[in-house]
This record gives C-alpha cells, sequence and structure tokens, in this order.
C-alpha cells in the first residue's frame, strides 16, 4: 500500500517556486535602500508623530489620505524605533498582496493561492519596497471596484473617495468611476445592509481624520499646497504623449495603423496568446541589456487595451482596471504603468494554463537577479554588505559597506551640528535623526513651495549637501532652489567623504 501522496511533477514545481517567492519577499524586505525616495511617504508620518499638522506646518504636495493611512498603520510605532523600514516593508508587501488578491477576484478565473503570489511579483516588479501614494491609491481603488461588483456601491463610492485622496492622478479614476457606479446605483437604487455595515464607520472614519488632522481647519492651505498650478503641456506630455507619440511623425503614424488594423483584422486569439507568452520574458529581461532600463512598456499598455477591447469588450472591470493603470502612471518621478502592465498582460493569457509555472519561475528569477544587480538608487549584491544594528529606522537592513559608512557620517555630523539640515533631498535621515527642522524633506522646488518663506527663517541654521547628489538638484524639473541660496548665504566650513558642510 503506497502511502506516499502522489504528487505530481507541476505541484512540485508549483510548491518549490512558492517557497522560493517567500524567500524572494523576505529578501527585498530587508535588501538595500536609498536615501531620496524610500523616507518620503514616512518623513510625513514621523513629523505627524513628532507633533505636526500636515500642511500648516510642512508642505505636502498632495491629498492627505496616504500618510494618514501610512499613521495608523504604524500608530503604535513609536519615533526613532529601529526597525521602522523593515516593518513599513512589510505592510507594503501584505498591501500588494490585498491589491492582488483582489484583483484576482475581479478579472481572473484562476482563483488559487499560487496566481495570487505570482501577481504580487508582477505587481511589485522591480519597484523599490517602501510606502508609496500611488500603491496606496491603487490599493483603495481596487477595494472600491470589488465592492462595486458586490453591488455594495455606497462603500464603493467612498473608496473612491479614499483612492482620490492619495494622489491628484487618481481623482480623474474617482470621477469617471464614480460616474459608472451611480449610474448604476440609480437604475436600480437598492442598498444592501452588507453595504451600510461597512460604509457607516468608514465614512465615520473619514469626518474623524478631517478633525483629528487638523484638514477642515487648514483647508485652504490645502487647496494652495495640492492644487498647485502645473504646466497645461504636461496634461499632453505626461498623460498622453508617452502612450502614442514617437521621435518621428512617421513611426507615430505607423503605430496607429498598426494598432488599427490589429484591432479591425480577423484575427484567432490565440495567434496574440502565444504572441504575448513570448513577449513577456522579452520585456522582463531587456534591462539587462538596457542599463536596468524597461523599453516598451507605453507600447505594450496600449496594445493590451486594444486586444481586451477586440476581445473582452463586455469585461468592464477589466477596462476600469486599465483606466486605474493609467492614472497611476501619471506622475512627475515613475510615470509608467509598470504595476499593472504584467498583470493584465497575464489575465490575456490566462488560458494558456500549461505555461504557469514556466511563467512563475522565469518572472522570479529575472526579478531576483535584476534586484540583486540593479537596486533603485544603491550598489549591487556584488558589492560588500552588512546588516545594520541599532540605529533608528534602519536596523535589521541588508545595505552596502558604502551606504552604512554613509548613515554614520551622517550621525556624527548630526551630533556635532544639532540643527544642521541635510540637503538636498534626505528623508530618510529626517528620519534616523528625528530632526524636522524645515517645511520639506523633499527640499526640490516642486515639492516645497514655501521655500521662500524659509529662507529667513534657516538663516542660522548649517547645511550638510550631499556631495554626490548634489549635481541632480542645480537645475531642472527637480531644482532645489533653497540649497543653492542657502549655499550662497553660508559658507563652506569642511567637507566630507560624504557631504559639504555650510555655516555662517
Amino acid at each position: 500500500m503506497n502511502l506516499v501522496p502522489n504528487y505530481n511533477k507541476n505541484q512540485i514545481f508549483s510548491y518549490g517556486i512558492l517557497f522560493l517567492s517567500g524567500l524572494y519577499f523576505a529578501f527585498i524586505s530587508v535588501y538595500s535602500i536609498n536615501q531620496v525616495d524610500l523616507g518620503f511617504q514616512l518623513s510625513a508620518v514621523e513629523r505627524l508623530k513628532a507633533g505636526q499638522i500636515i500642511y500648516k506646518d510642512f508642505d505636502f504636495i498632495r491629498p492627505f489620505f496616504g500618510v494618514i493611512f501610512w499613521d495608523y498603520l504604524l500608530k503604535f510605532i513609536p519615533l526613532q524605533f529601529d526597525y521602522l523600514i523593515l516593518i513599513s516593508r512589510f505592510f507594503v508587501i501584505i498591501e500588494s498582496f490585498v491589491i492582488c488578491y483582489t484583483i484576482q477576484k475581479l478579472i481572473f478565473e484562476r482563483k488559487d493561492l499560487q496566481t495570487t503570489v505570482f501577481l504580487v511579483l508582477c505587481f511589485l516588479h522591480t519597484f523599490p519596497i517602501m510606502p508609496w501614494h500611488t500603491i496606496d491609491g491603487i490599493f483603495f481603488a481596487v477595494l472600491a471596484l470589488l465592492f462595486y461588483k458586490e453591488k455594495w456601491y455606497l462603500s464603493s463610492l467612498l473608496f473612491i473617495v479614499f483612492a482620490s485622496l492619495t494622489k491628484q492622478s487618481f481623482m480623474i479614476f474617482g470621477l469617471g468611476a464614480s460616474v459608472i457606479i451611480l449610474f448604476d446605483l440609480f437604475k436600480k437604487l437598492v442598498i444592501t445592509k452588507k453595504d451600510l455595515y461597512l460604509f457607516i464607520p468608514s465614512f465615520l472614519f473619514l469626518i474623524a481624520v478631517l478633525f483629528q488632522y487638523r484638514i477642515i481647519e487648514n483647508f485652504s492651505l490645502f487647496i494652495d499646497q495640492v492644487l498647485q498650478s502645473a504646466s497645461p503641456s504636461y496634461l499632453y506630455e505626461g498623460c498622453i504623449a508617452p502612450y502614442f507619440s514617437f521621435e518621428k511623425n512617421f513611426h507615430t503614424i505607423l503605430y496607429i495603423l498598426s494598432l488599427a488594423l490589429i484591432y479591425f483584422i480577423n484575427i484567432n486569439r490565440k495567434v496574440f496568446e502565444i504572441a504575448l507568452m513570448a513577449v513577456l520574458p522579452v520585456f522582463i529581461i531587456y534591462p539587462f541589456f538596457n542599463d536596468g532600463q524597461f523599453r516598451g512598456a507605453y507600447v505594450l499598455y496600449v496594445l493590451l487595451f486594444i486586444l481586451f477591447l477586440k476581445y473582452e469588450r463586455q469585461n468592464k472591470f477589466i477596462f476600469l482596471l486599465l483606466f486605474l493603470g493609467w492614472c497611476s502612471s501619471i506622475s512627475w518621478g515613475y510615470n509608467t504603468p509598470a504595476f499593472f502592465i504584467l498583470i493584465l498582460l497575464y489575465r490575456f493569457i490566462e488560458k494558456q494554463n500549461k505555461f504557469f509555472i514556466l511563467l512563475w519561475g522565469v518572472i522570479l528569477t529575472v526579478f531576483s537577479i535584476y534586484r540583486s544587480k540593479y537596486p533603485y538608487a544603491s550598489e549591487s549584491l556584488a558589492s560588500k554588505h552588512v546588516f545594520i544594528k541599532n540605529i533608528p529606522a534602519v536596523s535589521g537592513l541588508l545595505v552596502s559597506e558604502k551606504e552604512y559608512s554613509y548613515i554614520l557620517e551622517a550621525q556624527r555630523i548630526h551630533k556635532v551640528h544639532k540643527n544642521i539640515i541635510f540637503l538636498p533631498a534626505s528623508p530618510l535621515l529626517d528620519i534616523i535623526n528625528t530632526s524636522f527642522l524645515n517645511r520639506a524633506s523633499w527640499e526640490m522646488d516642486i515639492e516645497y513651495p514655501s521655500w521662500k518663506s524659509e529662507l529667513q527663517k534657516l538663516k542660522t541654521n548649517p547645511i550638510a549637501v550631499d556631495n554626490n547628489l548634489f549635481h541632480y538638484y542645480k537645475k531642472g524639473f527637480f531644482v532645489s532652489s533653497i540649497t543653492l541660496e542657502l549655499m550662497k548665504q553660508k559658507k563652506a566650513i569642511r567637507k566630507t567623504k560624504y557631504f559639504t558642510i555650510y555655516s555662517n
């Protein structure tokens, strides 16, 4: 009698890759740091913990809900907690699992754990693991779509409000999705008990937030900072042109004609499924031959829209997610639909089930190598690394010796100059030192609307200017005028390996 379970090869490979995926999530939780972006959202949270009031005491040019969401998630984490970044990364991965499980329920036939894990790999792709307003907006938006699918219309509309209050571009999604939901609601005006059970406490929570964080009291400041005038040309250059425009007009015309032919010519869907099966590994491997940069994401995203329009035009949730992915890509920095592109690509080829394990293995392998070789704004795993101990916020992280040395030097400088400000963009150092002396931890003009009024206030503060970062912020879109002006007002008194210190 055979007492050993009769597992087939696919099951064995599936469990093996599931285990390796768990190791991968643990690895990306601890591996590498970057000085500019990693601490941005958390620096705003730490300012709240330190007693500052959003918009009144510090500049924040985005809506408030993402920061407040993270303030609640980290409510019991004290200031200067050694493992702040590590815990926040665990939360980001959990948040990503919720997002992908929800998307799975919305548009996928497969409902198993393996597919959820695969989708999380696709969602996070090579994005640095950190709290980020775009991920928060996606989180609330996909939950809103799930509630809409369940016909919990009030809860759906409220969570769309939550999503819209994380980032301005999600307001576009909020307007479009709200029209669709309201149309269905008024077509058959039925409110379920489950809907009310979720809507009422969630609505009360929103009201409490508005008063607790003094949003209503500082509403004019909220409007002034969040609705800053943007360049009119950006509406085209940042939102539409990347998807449809090439350097040469001939290529743009050829591209649009090709999309039209794909849509109108009668071609069996399996042809495109096989073609995209080949495209997926090429798309994720290409960065190794392009200095770590993806290419063709915009073209591929539009192609997926055309293919879904051709073969699944009745599935409104696919198009709502395509719309959400486009809105998530509207950004000054990370303006790409990368959070959705691989998920939607796999959704189109989902019926090619026999290749699932292979695709999962390829994506896990490629992204593991990619993150080791091209960690965001950091050094590859090939250099010597150490685990950080006994340093606020970053303990437990595996970082290069150079990054570790950088942090230690910044701490030494801060001990000598207690009221020093690190420029031009060092939110992680603000967190480590619990030092929030100016109104922004990203001191670029676009993120620091009140910088001119701060010049007099910061006249006596010494500053430490990052020797390597400074040239990125001397001119252009991310210029840091306050750094330039303070350097003019003061004189260099000391230069270290990583910083130049200026004082009166």
